[in-house]
Formats: structure tokens, C-alpha cells, sequence
């Protein structure tokens, strides 16, 4: 497992803090600090033991990757359990999942950075080594699923489209927007109005609250 993981540069490394991601039904959600590390062709996060002697707990193919965005843990209708901090979610499906080819996230990631600076290096940097792989997201929840409706948006789909913006990519085929087949005002159909019109103000990572 070690040569494995070091047979490919670390492009980025640290501590962050991992929200469980619940991919089988009734498992407790938790917090815990992992190691994560960013090559050019996976997102892993360990244990936070001793260097040599960490466990893999798991890994993200960036081929897998649909958005990279900020996120919104505390707030009206959130997880009262989330850890302070800067969160960020990483939407991706896997490769042996039911949804390879669609722009819709299979899993969501949420992850808490330790600053502002380090999460936007962290988005900076997984957006980079994946910006080259399509389909990408054109939009995205800010908020958790918790179980019955969306905290950002209220939404009772869980696989509702998603009531934000999502960032544009530097690949063209990348933004759907783009090829004028996507207005965002069609995300605020699925949605009732005042709340898409509140959020929209909220994309940008520097205007998240903690």
C-alpha cells in the first residue's frame, strides 16, 4: 500500500476534517480528522497515525469528479454537529456506480478546512487536476441533505437539481451554461423564488459564513 500510494507526486497534503458520508441507509453521521492527499489522479484521506503506518480509508478518482464547491454545514436547517471551520464539498460518481456519465453527483464529500486560505487552495487544486475530464456539474446544493429536504433550498428530492451556480470550468464542454442550454433561472423553477434569489449571493467562497 505504501509504494502504491507514493508511486505518483502528492500535489497537495494536510489535515482536514471529513463529514461521514453515509453511503449505506441508518449509519450515525460523524466528524473525523483525516489525512488527505492530492495526486493527479486521486483525493485519498488516512488515518492520522504515524506516517508510514497510516491506513488508506478511502480515495476519489478525479475522473470521477462533477463539481468543487463551497459549502454550507451551520446555518438554518443544518447539521448542529458540524465542526467550526470552512467547509467545502467535493460531488463525484464512481466508476463502477449507476450514474458514470451523468453531470448529477453520485456521493458528496464535505470537507472542513482549517482557514479560508487553505480551503481555497484546496478547491483551487482538485478543480486542477480534474478540469479535464467531463461531465462536470453545472449546479449544486449549498447545503446538506439531512434526511428528508435540502437545508439550502428545502427541496423534498434528494436528487433535485441542484439550487446553485455552479463555478465555470476552464474546459469548454465543461459548462453546459455555456452552450446556451442552461439558464440558471430554471434552477429557481424547481425552487420557490425568494429562495433561489437569497442564495444567489452566495456562490463565492469568501461569502460562506462559517
Amino acid at each position: 500500500m505504501m509504494t502504491e500510494r507514493r508511486s505518483d507526486f502528492v500535489l497537495k497534503s494536510g489535515y482536514m476534517v471529513k463529514r461521514s458520508q453515509n453511503k449505506k441507509r441508518f449509519t450515525p453521521v460523524n466528524y473525523k480528522t483525516r489525512w488527505f492527499e492530492l495526486t493527479r489522479f486521486y483525493l485519498s484521506y488516512y488515518d492520522i497515525g504515524n506516517l508510514e503506518k497510516r491506513r488508506e480509508r478511502g480515495r476519489i478518482s478525479v475522473k470521477g469528479v462533477r463539481l468543487v464547491e463551497p459549502a454550507l454545514l451551520h446555518g438554518e436547517g443544518g447539521d448542529a454537529a458540524a465542526p467550526d471551520g470552512y467547509p467545502f464539498q467535493v460531488g463525484y460518481c464512481e466508476s463502477d456506480g449507476i450514474y458514470p456519465g451523468t453531470t448529477l453527483p453520485q456521493y458528496t464529500l464535505y470537507l472542513v478546512a482549517d482557514s479560508e486560505k487553505d480551503r481555497t487552495e484546496w478547491i483551487s487544486s482538485i478543480r486542477k487536476v480534474c478540469e479535464e475530464y467531463s461531465p462536470k456539474s453545472f449546479s449544486y446544493h449549498l447545503g446538506l441533505w439531512l434526511g428528508r429536504k435540502w437545508s439550502c433550498c428545502r427541496s423534498l428530492n434528494r436528487r433535485a437539481i441542484g439550487c446553485q451556480a455552479a463555478t465555470g470550468w476552464p474546459e469548454y464542454n465543461n459548462n453546459p451554461s455555456k452552450h446556451g442550454t442552461i439558464d440558471y433561472r430554471l434552477l429557481c423553477y424547481k425552487h420557490s423564488t425568494h429562495v433561489c434569489n437569497d442564495h444567489q449571493g452566495e456562490i463565492s467562497g469568501d461569502q460562506i459564513p462559517i
